[in-house]
């Protein structure tokens, strides 16, 4: 169940909602042009809402990368109950913590940030036969969803004036 106040972070592929906050579509960037803190210089808050958007939803793919790597069973759970799958992923994120803290000579701690994490082609075949069976436009209020991008998009917009 999604709680009040919080969001799924999705590509332009879903609606906007208040439940899925996607990206403007439409909107692009080049991420060269913004790949040093002085040349970031954007045209519309929206761009810069994208950006944004994007870096966060690479730091999530990037640490379920790295936990698919350590932990097998993530890439195995489409027959496990949504609860239960809650429950697995909880449990390798306090592991996955664990491990950092007290055992830094794990590899999967050491490596390089720029090494790819590999997928699996029949994870991505699976997924998006999941997501084609969804219709995630009725997820969660659209105009509301609207009304909540374009207040953080504001909000990210003015941070830059101040």
């Amino acid at each position: 169940m999604i709680c009040a106040g919080k969001y799924y972070l999705v590509d332009s592929g879903y609606a906007n909602t208040s439940k899925f906050l996607a990206t403007y579509r439409n909107i692009h960037y080049h991420i060269a042009r913004f790949s040093s803190a002085n040349s970031r210089e954007y045209a519309s808050m929206e761009e810069k809402f994208n950006h944004r958007h994007a870096c966060l939803r690479n730091v999530v793919e990037r640490t379920f990368g790295i936990l698919k790597q350590h932990f097998r069973i993530l890439s195995t759970m489409r027959l496990f109950l949504l609860e239960i799958q809650r429950d697995v992923i909880l449990a390798c994120f306090v592991l996955h913590n664990f491990i950092a803290r007290y055992s830094m000579a794990n590899p999967i701690f050491t490596a390089p940030e720029t090494e790819e994490v590999e997928s699996d082609a029949n994870d991505v075949a699976l997924t998006q036969l999941h997501e084609d069976a969804q219709d995630h436009s009725r997820v969660g209020d659209r105009h509301k969803g609207d009304r909540m991008r374009q207040h953080i998009a504001r909000a990210i917009w003015e941070q830059r004036r101040h």
